[in-house]
C-alpha cells in the first residue's frame, strides 16, 4: 500500500518540461476491450473499456489521463482522475500487454483485477 501511494506521488509530481508523451497512454493499448468478446461492442455491457491516448471510458464511468510511466513487461502505470456517478478521484492503474498485444490486464492498487481482451474491428 505504501509502495502504490509512493508510485502515484512520484507519476503525479510530472514537471511541465517533460515530454508530453509521457502524459499518454501508448497506442499500442488503444481500442475497444472487453471481458467477453461477445459484447464487444454493446457500450451499456458494463464488460468494455475503449483506450485512448488521453483516456478510458466504461460504462457509465471514465478516466483522464494524468501522467503515464513504464511498468515491467510491457505495461504502464497511469494515474488518472477517475470520475463516476460518485465524484471524482485521483487513483493508479497498471496496465500489462499480452506479448500478442491481444489480452490486457489491469491492476488497480489494493483493488480488483481484471482481464479483457482487444475487440476485433466492428462489423467483423
Amino acid at each position: 500500500m505504501i509502495l502504490n501511494a509512493l508510485l502515484i506521488s512520484l507519476l503525479v509530481a510530472v514537471s511541465p518540461a517533460q515530454d508530453a508523451a509521457s502524459n499518454a497512454i501508448p497506442e499500442r493499448f488503444h481500442g475497444d476491450w472487453s471481458s467477453d468478446l461477445s459484447l464487444c461492442h454493446d457500450r451499456e455491457s458494463g464488460q468494455n473499456v475503449a483506450i485512448t491516448a488521453d483516456a478510458l471510458t466504461y460504462f457509465e464511468a471514465g478516466d483522464t489521463v494524468v501522467a503515464v510511466s513504464p511498468a515491467e513487461s510491457n505495461g504502464i502505470h497511469v494515474v488518472v482522475d477517475h470520475e463516476d456517478y460518485d465524484g471524482m478521484e485521483r487513483l493508479g492503474r497498471t496496465m500489462i500487454l499480452s506479448d500478442d498485444l491481444q489480452t490486457l490486464f489491469f491492476t488497480y492498487g489494493d483493488g480488483p483485477e481484471w482481464t479483457v481482451l482487444r475487440c476485433p474491428p466492428q462489423g467483423e
